[in-house]
């Protein structure tokens, strides 16, 4: 039947092989969060801190040729008449945020910084 479905494995001592030789990637974190108001009832949160995201995902070689680092234009014809939008790359918007971002920053940056300053500004966190 492995054969015939064309699996790498033959049993499930193979198939855990076959998991564990997956690159480790960001590690799930649980937190509470509650209103001030209503302190007893709790909502877990399951996460995966977007620092270790970010770099589990840059730094796997499997994924080296589909990032994209910055903006391009596709078009539709030779003519470069009609642009393509079919990511977030391709739209102008990205262009004109990378323009305006300074050399040492970049958008992720700013948006986990906001993220991270929103959160924990408003709802109490409990690791």
């Amino acid at each position: 039947m492995a054969e015939k479905l064309g699996l790498s494995y033959h049993n499930i001592r193979g198939l855990h092989k076959v998991v564990d030789s997956i690159p480790e990637r960001a590690k799930w974190k649980r937190c509470e969060l509650w209103y001030k108001s209503d302190p007893e009832d709790k909502h877990v949160i399951h996460y995966r801190d977007p620092k270790e995201v970010i770099s589990a995902l840059l730094g796997n070689p499997a994924h080296a040729k589909d990032i994209v680092y910055q903006p391009r234009k596709i078009f539709k014809n030779a003519s470069k008449t009609t642009c393509i939008y079919n990511e977030m790359w391709t739209g102008e918007w990205w262009n004109t945020v990378q323009v305006h971002l300074t050399m040492d920053m970049t958008m992720v940056q700013v948006e986990l910084e906001l993220m991270s300053e929103c959160l924990s500004r408003s709802i109490y966190l409990k690791g």
